[in-house]
């Protein structure tokens, strides 16, 4: 039982950003910084007032998508609703999402306010373009946290990625990149748009003639089909994923039972079987199917050669080295998803641990605390450290979350990890932390582990825009162990 409940917990927010990532980059906000975009050369957005797709994965309907548009004096307002049946391992799970835009005639991007909610977890992203800032408040509803973040250009498009590579002209073989800017991570990417060769496909059991696009989101690639008036009538993406417009009527009918499971369908299964990963000193892999250039993949612990062999060491907790190359302080910071100022978590941190504790005697008692007192619970959703402390319940992103916010309110300065850990003969999506302690080390509350073993292997490191970069190695990333070190 306990195996079953480690492997559920493996995963969770992971896959909630597959799909966030996927569905709300596409109704995000774009401008692009290569150049001002030009006119739109007369041509004009046409959309129904409501129009409704179905979500798939490999022919399975997993979800629905339901849109309404509407036209007034001095602009546009989008509303978005998008509902996904999912499983982590078994457990069923509905993933909500809601998002309303307002922009202008020109559509230049006014405001925004998105809704994600899942289960116990809820998250909201609201904010509106003032100036050269995009103003967002983001984190629990009824107590979000004010960001600012400076646009090069204001931002001109708020709808789809493709409805602005339709509006701007975006010719036959031609790439354009656009900044997109995501409110379930608050960060913000690149996006290269191609416009592909035009083709004929079927759509509610008529043939249409289509514009084809296709967008490479970090490395994973996205594709839709567009009528001729600029509306998307199917789209594409990793893993078997895809959608297409339907009738109201269709997208009314229920959804499959056993949601897609992609804990199982997104790991990786292991060439050799590690009996006891607590055990290993070292580990060599090798990573095919990714870029050697994500940032997080060397350093510390991890040390990549130029011929993609990955090298991860165990660390020694009591090293009395001091790292100073990197300005741990700014991971000391309050942020809208790990809440280390709020009065709840800083008394929480102070029942956990005493003023006269060493640093590694607090690392230790707060990741013994979260390891005891937080329920384990496959989540899909975009956690908080509040919501997880009032709710004590959730998967390795909650964990990591809340174990990142105690830990900077106690004074020590905590990082969010992403990347894979090995656990009954594969290789799963999951999230731990790194502390600092006059050096980094790397921790593991859903296991109690520190340092955690060698089997993490991270990918990412951050809880905003780093993450981003998962999209583009899920489905992508082969893994071969080449050799194993135990004490």
């Amino acid at each position: 039982m306990m195996n079953i409940s480690r492997r559920r917990i493996a995963v969770g927010t992971i896959f909630a950003l597959i799909f966030i990532g996927l569905f709300l980059f596409r109704i995000d906000f774009f401008s692009d910084r290569s150049a001002p975009l030009p006119s739109p050369d007369g041509k004009v957005l046409k959309r129904p007032a409501s129009t409704w797709m179905n979500v798939y994965q490999k022919g399975r309907r997993i979800g629905v998508v339901s849109r309404q548009f509407t036209a007034f004096d001095n602009g546009f307002i989008t509303q978005e609703q998008i509902s996904l049946q999912l499983a982590v391992l078994g457990v069923t799970q509905v993933l909500n999402v809601s998002t309303e835009t307002q922009f202008g005639p020109d559509m230049t991007l006014s405001a925004f306010d998105t809704h994600i909610y899942s289960g116990l977890f809820r998250y909201q992203a609201r904010g509106l373009v003032s100036g050269d800032k995009l103003i967002v408040f983001a984190g629990i509803p009824g107590s979000l946290k004010k960001m600012e973040i400076a646009v090069r250009n204001i931002p001109l498009l708020s709808g789809h990625l493709y409805d602005a590579a339709y509006l701007y002209g975006l010719e036959k073989g031609n790439t354009r990149n656009y900044s997109v800017f995501d409110p379930s991570t608050l960060g913000t990417r690149d996006i290269p748009v191609t416009r592909e060769s035009d083709e004929v496909i079927r759509v509610m059991g008529k043939r249409v003639l289509t514009s084809k696009y296709c967008a490479d989101f970090m490395g994973a690639v996205h594709c839709a089909w567009l009528s001729a008036d600029g509306e998307v009538l199917r789209e594409t993406g990793i893993m078997g994923l895809s959608m297409e417009k339907v009738s109201a009527e269709t997208a009314q009918k229920e959804l499959s039972p056993d949601g897609a499971d992609f804990t199982q369908i997104a790991s990786i299964v292991s060439n050799r079987v590690i009996e006891n990963p607590r055990n290993l000193r070292r580990l060599i892999v090798k990573l095919d199917g990714i870029s050697p250039d994500l940032p997080d993949l060397e350093g510390g612990r991890q040390r990549l050669s130029p011929d993609g062999r990955l090298t991860i060491e165990r660390e020694n907790l009591s090293a009395q080295r001091l790292q100073t190359s990197e300005d741990w302080k700014l991971y000391l910071s309050s942020t809208p998803l790990v809440q280390s100022n709020h009065p709840k978590i800083r008394a929480q941190a102070d029942r956990i641990v005493s003023p006269t504790d060493k640093p590694d005697q607090k690392l230790s008692k707060i990741v013994l605390w979260v390891y005891k007192n937080i329920r384990k619970q496959p989540v899909l959703s975009v956690p908080n450290a509040l919501e997880v402390l009032d709710h004590k319940a959730g998967d390795c992103n909650e964990h990591a979350v809340l174990t990142a916010a105690l830990l900077r309110a106690a004074g020590i300065p905590a990082k969010i990890e992403t990347g894979l850990k090995y656990l009954e003969g594969r290789f799963y999506y999951h999230a731990w932390n790194s502390a600092y302690i006059g050096h980094w080390i790397t921790v593991d509350s859903v296991f109690n582990q520190i340092p955690a073993d060698v089997t993490h292997i991270r990918l990412a490191s951050g809880e905003g825009s780093q993450q981003l970069d998962l999209l583009g190695v899920m489905g992508n990333i082969q893994l071969e162990i080449l050799d194993l070190f135990y004490d």
